[in-house]
Order: C-alpha cells, then sequence, then structure tokens
C-alpha cells in the first residue's frame, strides 16, 4: 500500500502527465559504482546487502550527481516544486529514488553517467514511480506516469543531447526492497572473481554481466574537448598498460585519495567512449 505522501507525488504527476495510456515492454535501472563507499566507509554492496533497501541520498548522504539532498538544497526544492511538497514531512525513506527508464535496452543500464554497474527493477514497481525528461538539473517541464511515458520516449529519441544526458530520469517512490523490487544485479566483468562479486552475491538476487568497459588513453585523446585535457592527464596517471577501466577508477577515488568529482569527469570518457560491444552488435 502507498502512504498518503507518495500517492499525493505519483497524482501530482499524473496530473502533468500528457498523451494516451500506452503499454510498454521496459524496465527501470539504477546505475551505480559497486566499489564505492557509504559516509561511514563501509562497501556500498555490504551496505546495502546489511539495510536490504536502496537508499536515496536524503538517507544516505552520498550521491553519484550533486549533493544537494538537506532542506533547503537544490534536490529538496526541486522535489517540493515538482511533487508539490508531498514529501516536505513525509519520512526520508519514501522520497523517491533516482534511476531511469531503459527504453534503448542498453546493456549498461540506461544512465550509465552514474556508474558501470546496476539494479534493475521489477515491473511491479513501475507503478509507483514517475518520470521526467530530461533530467531534473536541467528544470524539466515534461513529466509522466508510466503509462503515458511515450510521449517522453519520443522527444528523447528525436533529441541531440550527448548520449551521457539523453536518458529519461526515473523516480522510484517509497521504498525499494532488494528482496521484493530487484530483478537482477548488473555488473562489468572487471569484477568477476572479487570482492563485489562476493558482496554481490550476498544481495540474493541474480548476478548478471555485461560485457565490460575498457578504454585507451589514445582514444581518450581524441576528444579533448569532451571534458577537458585536464581528465585525459589523469587518466594517463591512472592507466595501466595504456588503458583505464571501472576498478581502475574505483581504486583511485577508495585507495589512492582522488577527488571523486575529478574521477568522475574520467569516468565519463570511459562511460561514454569505452563500452566493449559484442562483435555481433
Amino acid at each position: 500500500m502507498f502512504t498518503n505522501a507518495v500517492e499525493q507525488a505519483i497524482n501530482n504527476i499524473r496530473l502533468k502527465s500528457k498523451g494516451i495510456d500506452e503499454h510498454l515492454d521496459c524496465a527501470v535501472t539504477i546505475n551505480f559504482h559497486p566499489d564505492r563507499v557509504t559516509a561511514d566507509n563501509k562497501p556500498l554492496l555490504q551496505a546495502i546487502a546489511d539495510d536490504g533497501f536502496l537508499k536515496s541520498q536524503f538517507e544516505t548522504g552520498t550521491s553519484n550527481g550533486g549533493l544537494t539532498a538537506y532542506v533547503g538544497g537544490e534536490r529538496w526544492l526541486w522535489e517540493h516544486n515538482v511533487f508539490d511538497g508531498a514529501y516536505d514531512e513525509a519520512p526520508n525513506s519514501l522520497r523517491p529514488k533516482y534511476g531511469a527508464l531503459n527504453f534503448r535496452n542498453y546493456a549498461t543500464g540506461a544512465s550509465p553517467r552514474f556508474g558501470s554497474s546496476y539494479f534493475q527493477l521489477k515491473a511491479h514497481v513501475l507503478e509507483r514511480t514517475t518520470f521526467c525528461y530530461p533530467d531534473s538539473f536541467f528544470a524539466p517541464e515534461d513529466f509522466a506516469i508510466f503509462s503515458k511515458v511515450k510521449t517522453l520516449i519520443e522527444k528523447a529519441t528525436s533529441s541531440s543531447a550527448d548520449l551521457l544526458d539523453d536518458y529519461i530520469e526515473a523516480h522510484i517512490h517509497g521504498t525499494i526492497s532488494v528482496k521484493d523490487d530487484i530483478e537482477c544485479i548488473v555488473l562489468d566483468p572487471i569484477y568477476s572473481e572479487t570482492q563485489i562479486a562476493e558482496q554481490a552475491l550476498l544481495q540474493g538476487v541474480p548476478i548478471k554481466w555485461h560485457n565490460g568497459y575498457e578504454l585507451s588513453i589514445q582514444e581518450m585523446a581524441r576528444h579533448p574537448q569532451y571534458r577537458g585535457q585536464e581528465y585525459i592527464e589523469l587518466a594517463r596517471n591512472l592507466a595501466q598498460e595504456g588503458k583505464i577501466n571501472a576498478k581502475i577508477l574505483g581504486r583511485a577515488i577508495v585507495e589512492q585519495g582522488y577527488s571523486e568529482q575529478e574521477i568522475k569527469k574520467v569516468w565519463h570518457y570511459l562511460a561514454r567512449f569505452g563500452y566493449q560491444k559484442a562483435k555481433s552488435e
């Protein structure tokens, strides 16, 4: 059962939705970096296994995007305006968790800019998920519940936005139980036979693997305008045998003390240009 706050928030988006009801067969995914740690320095997947729930940045104090989830912060104000104050007095556990609609069926999840791996949600969660396009950072004006999300898909499909920005943001309202709401976890194979894989097993849901990310410094150097030459040089310092991957970037943050905000820009290069497509793709 939905709480009053969740019902109010979803109904507000329902009133903003346009178009006719259509059934679509696509999933919501939540991309993340599996080798990061929580605010109290616990491995992320271990913390999720211990809690049994995925949490928003209002609860964790961490994020792969901006850190503005506090009363009066940009994230708080955005949710206040978009959901008509539904969550102002509600517990943080009910606030939406952010993912994206994988309408293009990307093997890497719908929004790889936020991580090399992802949780795929079960279909029943769609009834308490709302959407916007573009990302909430860009102050979107177009919103939809799932049955009317086709209008957002049409806008995204015709967009000329960069591939890392061209996703339909999803807001999953209420709690997300790993046991009840997660279909599977999809990981980069760079983490096979590692502690990350062991921690993923603790979730008790199926584990799948995509083809993985790897990018040469030589290829990065062809795109200095993408995030900047300084991030290419940073990647050059981190590279092993002239290449970077998700594990190298994770170690740079967790073990070597590099700034997460700087490594994020290197990750954008890897996510944009480094996915290893299968030969048949």
